[in-house]
């Protein structure tokens, strides 16, 4: 039953794309139709996940194959608990980019929702893709229709920003196809049997009879370059807010809620588990690339005139915490940044949106132009700040949650009994990555000071201004609801996320850096007991 409920949640996007070719009028009516049911499935799968399954609702069945069965593809679908919060979430901010659309897109309409149909789809193949072959294909699939979707919808230099973003994002995912083949062909090597490209039977050999560090860190950086540069990792991000800048909301809500996390995904799902030495090697530079990132989105960010572009470059610094949590290699980290990818989906996925209605009612984007309109349109106001304080931290929304536990298993890592030579370096990074919480709640206290409150700049923009409709506080109550459910019950998203953490952490902890020193701070037990009780202490913030 949640076999065929999976596949069903996984098709239902592309197929309701057929139908809303049509008639112009009719075509948002069957994208919001498609959208719901697709969420309310994933709902359902959620529901029924239970804790601790490694392939919940799996299907699988033969591709393609040689002639002589020395090539096994298999189309193979399942979620875990890497994948499980991505895959709602993604569900649940394509209504909410369905939503948003409603009056903005006025030109196109069929092709417009067929494209954010297709996307959809191909955003929830990402994370249910148990294939590698079948991974790639959804990983690329994506890049077309976004780029559609910047290049017509967009603004003013929409064709360049999305020249950009495809060469960007194309070129990094050529070399990690590299990476990918490799893995499957030393796997051969050392297995024997038919050339598999499944991902659970690679990552099991590969921990058995594992890759030789030069050959790992040389498959590592081919991976890295196309996972970095969708994620985006400093200083390969300047793709990002030109193409968040360009993008129409719609595009933006699910490049910044989904897309960017199909990056750390990546590292996660590939890099971790399979090439846990080279990935423990390279460690400490990929925390101060994560750290420059928090702090460079930060300061850039606090220097932006346009509100977008703003957004855009908080993003920057706020995936650099979910690459903090990932690669500080400890359990209590990898929760925090594992569960903070879905956040920041949720906080920035929400400010795009109020952009977008902000956009559309007074027609600038230039913080400049706007002061005091909370006095027009107090319940954009409203949603406004609430989105702001989940995306700064406020203790009872879901940023605090994760946030803590990322830093805190950053100051494990550094404070711990094996930080070993790079201790110095660890301590930096988690002072560092500290100081970037104190500057995310800057630049958004700022923006909402400067747009909202103050007195009000009327020679801008004269006349009545109307405040937000019923179908875009629909839009945005969901996400509400959960950024205060995982803010005041984390423990709920957590438990089902831990035995695919468990499983990450046992495979990288046990490796040596290159100076030397065990990546793991404290023995197994020991640090599960302390994941769970930083996990107790969250779940009692009021």
């Amino acid at each position: 039953m949640m076999r065929n409920l999976l596949l069903i949640t996984l098709l239902l996007p592309a197929a309701t794309a057929v139908l809303a070719g049509l008639g112009r009028t009719k075509a948002r009516c069957w994208a919001l139709a498609g959208s719901l049911a697709t969420l309310v499935c994933a709902i359902v799968l959620a529901a029924r996940f239970p804790v601790g399954a490694e392939a919940f609702a799996k299907t699988q069945w033969p591709w393609f194959a040689s002639m002589q069965g020395a090539l096994d593809i298999q189309f193979c679908v399942a979620l875990d608990g890497l994948s499980l919060w991505l895959f709602v979430l993604t569900a649940l901010l394509l209504v909410v980019a369905v939503l948003i659309s409603w009056d903005a897109i006025q030109d196109q309409q069929r092709l417009y929702y067929r494209l954010l149909l297709l996307l959809g789809t191909g955003m929830l193949g990402v994370f249910v893709a148990r294939d590698i072959i079948l991974f790639y294909l959804f990983f690329e699939f994506t890049l077309v229709p976004l780029f559609f979707l910047i290049g017509i919808w967009g603004s003013e230099q929409r064709r360049y920003a999305a020249i950009k973003f495809f060469l960007f994002t194309l070129a990094g995912s050529v070399l990690t196809l590299l990476g990918l083949i490799a893995i499957v062909f030393w796997d051969r090597s050392i297995a024997g049997g038919p050339i598999t490209f499944s991902i659970a039977k690679l990552t099991a050999d590969l921990q058995s009879h594992p890759i030789p560090l030069p050959v790992q860190i040389a498959i590592f950086l081919a991976l890295f370059a196309g996972f970095a540069i969708k994620v985006p990792l400093f200083p390969l991000h300047t793709w990002l807010p030109l193409a968040h800048t360009e993008a129409p909301a719609a595009g933006s809500i699910l490049l910044a809620g989904v897309l960017l996390k199909i990056g750390t995904y990546g590292f996660l799902r590939f890099s971790l588990p399979m090439l846990p030495a080279a990935t423990a090697a390279c460690m400490p530079w990929l925390l101060w690339l994560a750290v420059a990132g928090i702090i460079y989105g930060a300061l850039v960010a606090l220097a932006q005139s346009d509100m977008k572009r703003l957004i855009a470059y908080s993003s920057v610094s706020h995936m650099g915490f979910c690459m903090l949590g990932i690669f500080a290699l400890n359990r209590v980290a990898l929760q925090g940044g594992t569960l903070q990818m879905i956040n920041h989906g949720l906080s920035t996925g929400g400010l795009f949106a109020l952009v977008g209605m902000l956009y559309e009612r007074y027609h600038t984007r230039q913080i400049a132009d706007f002061g005091g309109i909370a006095r027009e349109v107090p319940i954009i106001a409203f949603f406004m700040v609430f989105m702001t304080l989940a995306s700064i931290g406020l203790p009872g929304l879901n940023g605090f949650a994760g946030e803590f536990l990322l830093l805190a298993g950053m100051f494990q890592r550094a404070w711990g009994p094996a930080a070993g030579e790079w201790v110095m370096h660890y301590r930096v990074i988690s002072v560092l990555a500290v100081s970037g919480v104190v500057l995310g709640a800057w630049y958004m206290l700022l923006l909402l000071k400067r747009v909202f409150f103050g007195p009000l700049n009327e020679h801008k923009h004269a006349g009545p201004i109307p405040d937000m409709k019923f179908r875009e506080i629909a839009a945005l109550v969901p996400l509400c609801a959960v950024i205060v459910w995982i803010g005041v019950q984390p423990k709920f998203f957590l438990d089902r996320m831990a035995p695919a953490i468990d499983e990450l952490t046992r495979s990288a902890m046990h490796e040596v850096d290159t100076a030397g020193a065990r990546t793991n701070p404290l023995p197994a037990e020991e640090e599960k007991q302390a994941s769970d009780q930083k996990s107790a202490e969250i779940a009692r913030v009021p």
